[in-house]
């Protein structure tokens, strides 16, 4: 059964033209082998559209037609970006095929109106994603991926039909509507399993090691990985936020706040580009789940939209970071402007402010976690005032982030929230994320300062989610002696 009437299934079965389509012999050998996927993946993207549409209109599950789309038009842009960029590698076939299938899986799992159909979706999409990151060649660092992936994402699949299994056991339903029919027990079993398959999904703690070593693939993989595959977390959540236990949101929002801080402090000590990228991706997918377990998937879902939009571009783009950061370099360093930087803060600050008390989005439950995105705001907003732009640049971009955080917080939050009319059962207390944010913000001060403790917490950021150090190997006493020859490239230094 789907939720999406017949639009679900034309989409599915557009999709699975785009596999068949990936394994056809080329007709024109200018063409990627493969990439014939893409025209019926557009034709997908072409459904999903209309799909949203219909959804909008009947106002019947908007978040799942615009998931839905979302993974599909992503699928359509990556192919189209790896029919140029995998020109001449053997793998691209396998690439389109696996990828098109990977939006199948994700698909059905989004459409599913019963807990067996959407985690025999879920599971291709994992199986599909662990074969994809394969795909990056035969090195070590792809065999570290290929291992750890597969380790935490069967693990998270496991613990999902564990949880299919004991809620149709209890219930005597496969459908998603008896689950908040579940006894206590079982809905506290229910609720944790389903906690760790969305953990797990999203490279959250403790099953954080896979996504960090993921860097190593290709970057059309890195791309859908990272801008797709890891949201998923969240539609699982929201498709099992009936179950009447507060267990599970629990789990969510403790694994999300931590991997939050501690992948936001471990980025800043990554000094390559995909590096920053995936534990960038980490921390975006810890707020996600914090707003989870929150109970706003209304933020949630606006959340990894933006992410993915953002991520994608990023992925897609780094191939010119290196070119981009050299120019840099070759500018000098002006001195920042400590006025300026008060002023653009303060303008931010106070609008954020004028905005939550004229629309009274303050009084919403989940409006504790617009401290985040209001405190980077304020934040961008003090960088760009010290900035060395003439004066009337940094007056108009002010303006414009100004005008585009009392938006976000007086229109964007509210109508997300009443667009994704989901109540959670039993959601994580709210002073959670005040304690985050707290512990977020002291950490981020000790960070940028300097001292034992800073030493210290960079350490720790650093060797977050990092392979451990091979064994010690006997070394001849001379100056250049290099590392031992096995383990990650990482630790391969002279």
């Amino acid at each position: 059964m789907l939720r999406m009437s017949l639009l679900a299934p034309l989409t599915i079965a557009a999709l699975l033209a785009a596999v068949v389509a990936a394994l056809l012999p080329e007709v024109a050998r200018r063409h990627t082998p493969g990439s014939l996927a893409a025209w019926p993946a557009a034709v997908a993207a072409i459904v999903a559209t209309v799909s949203l549409a219909s959804a909008l209109a009947t106002d019947d599950d908007i978040a799942g037609s615009a998931l839905a789309l979302l993974v599909v038009a992503l699928t359509v842009i990556v192919q189209a970006y790896a029919s140029r960029n995998l020109r001449g590698d053997p793998r691209s076939r396998s690439f389109f095929a696996l990828s098109s299938l990977a939006a199948v899986g994700s698909t059905t799992a989004i459409a599913a109106n019963d807990v067996v159909l959407l985690a025999a979706g879920w599971t291709l999409g994992t199986v599909s994603m662990i074969a994809l990151i394969s795909t990056g060649g035969a090195g070590p660092q792809t065999r570290i991926a290929v291992s750890r992936s597969t380790v935490a994402l069967l693990l998270g699949d496991a613990a999902l039909w564990a949880a299919v299994i004991v809620a149709v056991a209890s219930t005597g339903s496969v459908s998603l509507a008896a689950l908040g029919s579940l006894d206590v027990t079982s809905a506290a079993v229910v609720s944790v399993l389903v906690a760790v398959a969305a953990v797990a999904r999203a490279g959250s703690f403790p099953l954080h090691g896979w996504l960090p070593a993921t860097a190593a693939t290709t970057t059309p993989v890195s791309a859908l990985l990272h801008a797709g595959f890891v949201n998923a977390g969240a539609l699982l959540l929201l498709r099992y936020a009936a179950v009447p236990s507060a267990v599970g949101p629990w789990v969510v929002a403790v694994a999300g706040a931590i991997t939050m801080i501690v992948a936001t402090l471990a980025m800043l000590t990554r000094p390559d580009v995909k590096g920053r990228l995936v534990q960038s991706t980490a921390a975006q997918m810890g707020f996600l789940l914090l707003a989870c377990g929150l109970g706003a998937f209304g933020v949630a879902l606006v959340h990894a939209i933006g992410h993915a939009l953002y991520k994608a571009s990023l992925f897609l783009g780094a191939g010119s970071a290196v070119e981009h950061a050299l120019k840099g370099r070759a500018i000098a360093v002006p001195v920042p402007s400590r006025g300026g930087a008060i002023v653009g803060g303060a303008v931010v600050l106070l609008t954020g402010a004028a905005a939550l008390a004229a629309s009274g989005a303050i009084t919403h439950s989940a409006a504790v976690l617009l401290l985040f995105a209001w405190a980077t705001a304020v934040i961008a907003g003090a960088r760009i005032g010290a900035s060395s732009a003439p004066a009337a640049t940094r007056a108009a971009l002010v303006g414009a982030l100004a005008a585009l955080t009392a938006a976000y917080l007086a229109v964007v939050f509210p109508a997300a929230e009443a667009l994704t009319p989901v109540i959670a059962a039993a959601p994580a207390p709210a002073v959670l994320a005040i304690a985050v944010f707290a512990i977020a913000a002291a950490s981020g001060l000790v960070a940028r300062s300097s001292g034992p403790l800073a030493d210290r917490l960079f350490a720790f950021a650093f060797a977050w989610g990092r392979p451990p150090l091979p064994p010690a190997a006997p070394r001849i006493d001379t100056p250049w002696t290099p590392a031992p020859a096995d383990g990650p490239l990482e630790y391969r230094r002279f």
